[in-house]
């Protein structure tokens, strides 16, 4: 409701400011970066689901038939297999009926007339058994949604940051032309006077023509002003957006008050930074790291696996001789298996330990650069208030001797070039007045951004 109303006071050239609020959920909704973090993170939902899918049972059903042969025979074998995270342990249950005349170096592919039901399980012992392929896929897979989680918080910092940095010169902008419009119109006022007094005679000609000067020398200035309101406008546009996603351009009816600038909130211990996505997202790629590496220590490992199988013949018996295979039966085995070199592993532990140095080298790089980038901004705030305070001063200085040379320029003891010059000096001050301001509120949003506050008053 709110985006369709913003849409319609935009569209409509504006009625009441455009507020920071409304910026900010504009770009939240509808900014292409966003929304392609957002398909990111639901790319990594998918993976984690297919990565869940490696524990799937499986039915495999295989039919065999021999219609033309010195032993004609059908057989059927049908079993489900369960891969398990538990301990890498993986669960079957099957049946299988082999019917007909059977070679008798196959007899094990005979059964019953009921065919036999079988079930078991099997177990790494060693290798793949605290961890496997499956299992840190699928722990990695989780942590890639934190991961994906994490870059588009960290995206939608930066886009409020950005939102707001752009809102805040855009409001500059059109403060800059109202410092040259109201220049403009002290010329044009003032060129309607002299114009009556040179026809008295009371100012000489050459004063009128310097005023016409500085008539047009302002209106270029007014040109140039408008012309840097318009550029803001479009890079704010980016940022406000209608219900399809298309940028709106703010008109300049919907420039509002200049908001103040407060100063920084207590200091914050690089500790508490932790906070941020873009370090926790790389804690979590870290730990990824730590399982491969954990899994390649594991490769090392012989392999040893222990498998048990029960199996029972159903039904009659189509041979006597087959009365011996009826019991129930039960096997129990063990599989060893020990490289004789260990080179494909080796190098793959070698790989994992490198990642993982390398991720953790990053992340401190990247605590340090948070750090830093705190301190900036809030040395940047901190400087910005000193110099708005300063700023606001000269203008007020400057503000008064204009009007003092603007009244001694009546009673004729002062020139034109004199007022000219202190209403320059004025806009010039009240210029850096709005410098300042600008720095100091671009610190702000830069400040919330390195303390990964989402939420920003205007």
């Amino acid at each position: 409701m709110k985006a369709a109303l913003l849409q319609v006071l935009l569209a409509a050239g504006g009625v009441g400011a455009l507020s920071l609020e409304e910026v900010l959920a504009s770009a939240e909704r509808a900014f292409p970066a966003l929304a392609a973090a957002q398909a990111d993170l639901e790319t990594a939902d998918a993976e984690a689901l297919a990565a869940r899918g490696a524990f799937d049972p499986v039915w495999k059903t295989r039919a065999t038939g021999v219609p033309v042969s010195g032993y004609p025979q059908a057989r059927v074998d049908s079993v489900v297999e369960l891969p398990t995270p538990l301990w890498g342990a993986n669960l079957f249950a099957g049946y299988r009926l082999g019917a007909g005349k059977v070679q008798p170096y196959y007899g094990e592919r005979e059964t019953l007339a009921g065919g036999e039901v079988r079930a078991g399980l099997s177990i790494p012992l060693l290798r793949n058994g605290p961890l496997d392929r499956r299992r840190v896929n699928e722990a990695k897979a989780e942590l890639g949604q934190a991961v994906s989680g994490h870059a588009l918080e960290q995206q939608r910092l930066e886009v409020r940051r950005v939102a707001s940095q752009r809102y805040y010169e855009w409001l500059a902008a059109g403060a800059r032309r109202d410092v040259a419009l109201g220049l403009l119109r002290l010329a044009e006022e003032r060129d309607a006077q002299l114009a009556t007094r040179s026809k008295a005679g009371d100012v000489a000609t050459v004063d009128q023509r310097d005023n016409a000067r500085s008539v047009a020398q302002r209106r270029a200035q007014v040109a140039q002003a408008e012309r840097a309101l318009q550029q803001a406008a479009l890079e704010l546009s980016l940022f406000v957006r209608d219900d399809a996603g298309r940028p709106v351009v703010p008109a300049p009816e919907q420039l509002g008050p200049l908001p103040s600038l407060a100063p920084a909130g207590p200091s914050k211990a690089p500790a508490d930074l932790g906070h941020r996505p873009d370090l926790q997202r790389l804690e979590r790629q870290l730990a990824q790291a730590r399982l491969e590496l954990e899994l390649a220590r594991n490769q090392l490992l012989p392999a040893l696996d222990f498998s048990a199988a029960a199996s029972k013949d159903l039904g009659g018996l189509p041979r006597p001789e087959l009365a011996a295979s009826a019991p129930a039966e039960l096997e129990l085995s063990l599989t060893l298996e020990v490289p004789l070199r260990l080179r494909a592993p080796e190098g793959r532990l070698r790989a994992a330990e490198a990642a993982v140095r390398k991720l953790e080298r990053q992340l401190q790089q990247a605590s340090e650069r948070a750090a830093v980038e705190v301190a900036d901004a809030r040395s940047a705030l901190t400087a910005g208030l000193e110099r708005l305070e300063l700023a606001r001063e000269e203008v007020g200085l400057a503000r008064q001797v204009e009007e003092g040379e603007r009244v001694r320029f009546s009673l004729g003891e002062s020139s034109l070039l004199f007022v000219n010059q202190r209403e320059q000096a004025t806009a010039e001050a009240r210029q850096r007045e709005l410098d300042a301001w600008l720095d100091g509120l671009r610190a702000a949003a830069s400040l919330k951004a390195a303390l990964a506050e989402a939420t920003s008053k205007g």
